[in-house]
């Protein structure tokens, strides 16, 4: 297991007063290791706000701090450090980006590979399971003694990101981790009933409209699902709601890759699925995204048919390329 950044740890113990930025749309991942690194920081003695450009999902109000989060107009500040947490690029966190540059010293913890590291002291691990895994780390270098509250929030981020611990990218150190929270009492049953089994009612009519939708592009190797504002003013749904819904459209034998596309006001946001080996966070650099090499997301600023057309066309030339690369490596 590589070991925290030591220069990382030394700034983060000076810190004073801090702000822990999660990024837009957020997931499981940047809430549950946001607010574990809050629960740390605290008991170390620091004042720490979080602070999101969005609402966490409201399937995880049971975690401890879950109230504690704050829109970027809202928080006082200044901060003497500001720390983003599971943002794979600047501009991932939206109008909370002016709260994270305004900070003397700015850090960063993530695990996309796609990361460029952008702040002035990083702890990045590209390609890891999840920035859970490296909160958990980080806490554990800073000397903080783990709490069954730190660890619900770290439990829960971890498998989210890692499909409840059945994508590619879980690792030992992932298990290891799971085991050690485990050992402290933490309910990976109730998460799992909370997360995954309890969905509101406009969810299940939202994921109705999604099956109406799907339809199949490029001869049946992408599964594409489109959202429009109706769909989420009639359901009463948020775009966060529609997470996860793209996985629909990836269950369809003989699709390697899926894209769900959802109106909101400041643009298309774009996710996007492969099935290993095939990848689509190069596909999402390409419109200003990133993320992970199976899944991936970005903000395109068109029309829902425009945006959705341009991730398809860029789909189809990777498509067409790997089936010459294939077809050159058969002779």
């Amino acid at each position: 297991m590589t070991s925290v950044h030591e220069d990382w740890l030394c700034t983060a113990r000076k810190a004073k007063r801090l702000a822990l930025i999660a990024h837009v749309s957020p997931d499981g991942d940047t809430v549950g290791a946001t607010l574990a690194l809050r629960l740390a920081f605290l008991s170390l003695g620091k004042a720490v706000d979080v602070v999101c450009d969005g609402e966490p999902p409201a399937s995880m109000d049971f975690l401890t701090g879950y109230d504690a989060f704050r829109r970027p107009e809202q928080i006082a500040g200044p901060y003497d450090t500001a720390i983003a947490v599971d943002v794979s690029d600047r501009s991932m966190m939206g109008k909370s980006l002016a709260v994270f540059d305004s900070a003397p010293v700015r850090m960063v913890i993530d695990h996309h590979a796609t990361n460029p590291a952008y702040g002035d002291v990083n702890f990045i691990r590209g390609g890891e399971s999840a920035c859970c895994l490296l909160a958990f780390e980080a806490i554990e270098a800073l000397g903080v003694s783990m709490t069954r509250e730190m660890g619900t929030c770290l439990m829960l981020g971890m498998s989210t990101d890692t499909g409840h611990f059945q994508y590619p990218a879980t690792s030992p150190a992932t298990l290891a981790a799971a085991a050690k929270l485990l050992a402290l009492g933490v309910d990976i049953s109730y998460i799992t009933r909370r997360v995954y089994r309890t969905q509101p009612l406009c969810r299940v009519n939202l994921t109705r409209i999604a099956y109406q939708k799907l339809r199949f592009e490029l001869g049946g190797q992408v599964g594409v699902i489109e959202l429009n504002r109706k769909d989420f003013e009639e359901t009463g749904c948020t775009v966060g709601q529609a997470d996860g819904l793209v996985n629909k459209a990836l269950e369809v034998e003989g699709v390697r890759m899926a894209v769900l596309a959802s109106e909101r006001e400041d643009g298309i946001k774009m996710s996007l699925r492969a099935v290993e080996p095939d990848t689509v966070n190069d596909i999402a650099v390409q419109f200003g995204g990133g993320g992970h090499a199976q899944a991936a997301g970005c903000t395109i600023q068109d029309t829902l048919e425009g945006a959705t057309k341009r991730v398809l066309c860029a789909m189809g030339e990777k498509l067409h390329r790997l089936a010459q690369e294939e077809a050159e490596r058969r002779g």
